[in-house]
């Protein structure tokens, strides 16, 4: 009798996650039965209308993206937390082909900086896999140095130049 509520209960709580889940999702994207929006070669997300409105921003990129401190390639505390989270989803997955990729400010000269980047994807590759995520032989983890700065710093200097390009110290993971 005990199994059959555990059962019962797991059941209707599947139900409202999912209910949940359904409802949370942005209309007019593509999303797979799983809830994830899907893209094109060119890694844009596929809409089925266009409105103006960017439908297509994935929360789950989010997620899926950990910052680095200036000149470093030390996985930060905010950084491992948000790793235990996606490793946790990805282990329950079994095999995952990934892309893991990394990138760095416009400070410096472009061969370090495409060698910060790299040791930055190395770094969540090698945590991943610490945390029993089993990456397929296809995955693919690089560094891209500086070529796609999300940051609008024109015209700073010096230790505000630093903290404005926060977002270009990055490394995301995509799930292929």
């Amino acid at each position: 009798m005990k199994t059959l509520k555990t059962s019962t209960i797991l059941a209707v709580a599947g139900a409202l996650l999912v209910a949940a889940s359904a409802s949370a999702q942005i209309k007019d994207v593509v999303h797979s039965a799983g809830g994830k929006t899907w893209v094109n070669s060119f890694n844009n997300c596929v809409q089925t209308k266009w409105d103006g409105l960017n439908g297509c921003t994935d929360a789950s990129l989010e997620m899926r993206t950990v910052y680095f401190d200036f000149d470093s390639a030390v996985l930060t505390p905010a950084a491992k937390a948000k790793l235990d989270v996606l490793a946790s989803t990805l282990t329950s997955n079994g095999t995952t082909n990934t892309k893991i990729v990394g990138f760095a400010d416009k400070i410096g000269n472009s061969s370090y900086n495409v060698n910060l980047s790299q040791r930055r994807a190395n770094a969540v590759g090698s945590y991943l896999v610490s945390k029993g995520v089993n990456v397929a032989a296809g995955s693919e983890i690089r560094g891209l140095g500086a070529t796609s700065s999300l940051s609008q710093c024109q015209g700073i200097r010096g230790a505000e130049l630093k903290a404005c390009l926060w977002r270009d110290r990055r490394v995301e993971v995509e799930i292929l």
